[in-house]
């Protein structure tokens, strides 16, 4: 079954055979692959935490643009 990359560093932050350096290398190579999609995360996650409802306006400005309304 295929995992996110969320779920994949969850499993590896709970993995307690190793010692919390290792999983941080772990982590590190497998961001290294989704360094962009990271980026867009954490965009994501700021906005959402922002008082203001400009991040509903914004995704659903990109969403139109995505269905061509």
């Amino acid at each position: 079954m295929s995992q996110n990359i969320l779920e994949m560093i969850d499993a590896i932050c709970k993995d307690k055979m190793f010692t919390p350096a290792q999983n941080f290398m772990r982590i590190s190579r497998i961001a290294k692959g989704y360094a962009p999609m990271f980026g867009q995360i954490l965009e994501d996650y700021i906005r959402q935490n922002e008082p203001e409802p400009t991040y509903r306006k914004a995704r659903l400005k990109a969403a139109k643009r995505m269905l061509g309304v």
